[in-house]
Parts: structure tokens; sequence; C-alpha cells
């Protein structure tokens, strides 16, 4: 057997997992691409923003020049 993965819309989930078990395949996983896992990540990236601030305040971390951020030299 050959292993597929495939990004499909929501409303055709049914559909497809119908007909993949009529050819005699298995659906392995069924991972839903939503907001909220965005958010999470997005949350993530926040955190660990705030985690620098707070290691530059503290004088653990070295700061960045204007430059540096719009070179991306980190």
């Amino acid at each position: 057997m050959a292993l597929l993965t495939i990004k499909i819309p929501q409303n055709a989930k049914s559909r497809i997992t119908e007909f993949v078990k009529e050819l005699g395949g298995e659906v392995i996983s069924v991972k839903r691409e939503s907001s909220d896992s965005k958010k999470e990540v997005l949350l993530k990236e926040i955190e660990q923003g705030l985690s620098e601030v707070k290691q530059i305040r503290a004088g653990k971390t070295k700061s960045y020049t204007m430059a540096d951020l719009l070179h991306d030299k980190q």
C-alpha cells in the first residue's frame, strides 16, 4: 500500500473518508487545520518575545539595534 498525505476542504472530509474505505484503504490520521492551533502558535511566539524583553531588561541578554532587526541579525 501507498501512504498519502492530502489537504482537502473540511466539507469533503467524510466523502473522501468513505471513498478511501470503499477502495479498501484506511484513514490513518485526521488533522484539522484550525484557527485554534494558529492561535496557540501565535500566543507561544508572543510569550517568547515577552520573555526576551524581560531578559534584556534584566541585563541577561544583549538588546538589538534597529539595524539588527531590519537585517535579521540576531
